[in-house]
């Protein structure tokens, strides 16, 4: 359990930011980790200063978390990773054969991956208001994120750890997504949060506000693999290889992969969606 009078350590281990690693491994997901707009209708926005979460505060959050991860359905096998909240370190042992947890502070004792997060973000996440897979949301490699997955030196990428964040930052079993309670992050020129992600499959939801133009980059508006947009709530302009296209609540729109593609709004209203993606190297 969670001890928060131990003094937090402040040696950092040596991260190696983990696209580099997926890169060497010959991944697709070329522009980042959680890059689903890169691919499709997210980047990143950069969030301003808040103050420091008390760590006692980030470690009884974590306590939280894992206690609620003991009784999920796909916790079948242990897990040993770091946290960095606001600096501070964080290690997160989970025991299968015991099932039990345990949470010091202080960097896991071999090299491991580990989420290097805003402490305001992680109350947000606690709170059910942000996704953490929302808050590591990025286009491209180098875009900022109030929350990541790195690795330490002489960690080796998993990619079941991409499943993973989603049932250990979410609560409940079943796991009930509230998505339009959820706040997004503008990314790519929309509004987008995540929802789930495994290798050869992410999902996601938004808007595109009212001015908004999606995947205005030019590096943005293809994708290796198909695109399924399912539009929940009024209009938008889809330019698919330089064609316009109206559509709106009730539209489900299918992208090959290869096709380029962009979404603008000259109405009104937000147009809300949602985003799924499939197949190699989603």
């Amino acid at each position: 359990m969670t001890d928060a009078n131990k003094t937090t350590t402040h040696r950092r281990a040596a991260p190696r930011r983990l696209i580099e690693q997926l890169d060497r491994t010959g991944s697709a997901l070329r522009t980042g980790l959680l890059a689903l707009a890169g691919t499709a209708l997210i980047g990143a926005a950069g969030l301003a200063q808040t103050p420091d979460l008390p760590p006692a505060e980030a470690g009884a959050i974590l306590d939280r978390f894992a206690a609620d991860y003991m009784n999920d359905p796909t916790f079948t096998r242990d897990w040993t990773f770091g946290v960095v909240v606001d600096g501070d370190w964080w290690t997160v042992e989970l025991d299968r054969e015991a099932t039990r947890y345990a949470i010091r502070p202080g960097e896991p004792a071999t090299p491991s991956f580990f989420y290097p997060a805003e402490g305001q973000t992680l109350a947000q996440i606690d709170r059910g208001e942000m996704a953490a897979l929302t808050a590591m949301g990025k286009a491209f490699s180098t875009d900022y994120a109030p929350m990541d997955i790195d690795l330490m030196d002489g960690a080796d990428f998993d990619p079941a750890i991409l499943a993973f964040t989603f049932h250990f930052f979410t609560r409940g079993t079943p796991e009930i997504i509230h998505w339009r309670e959820h706040e997004t992050r503008e990314v790519h020129g929309g509004n987008a949060g995540l929802i789930y992600y495994q290798p050869g499959f992410r999902s996601g939801f938004g808007y595109i506000m009212p001015g908004q133009h999606v995947n205005a980059d030019e590096r943005s508006r293809t994708n290796p693999f198909p695109t399924l947009i399912i539009f929940t709530g009024e209009r938008a302009i889809a330019r698919l290889d330089g064609v316009d296209h109206e559509v709106g609540d009730g539209d489900i729109l299918f992208i090959p992969a290869g096709m380029s593609h962009e979404f603008l709004n000259p109405f009104d209203e937000p147009a809300e969606f949602l985003l799924f993606m499939f197949g190699e190297g989603a």
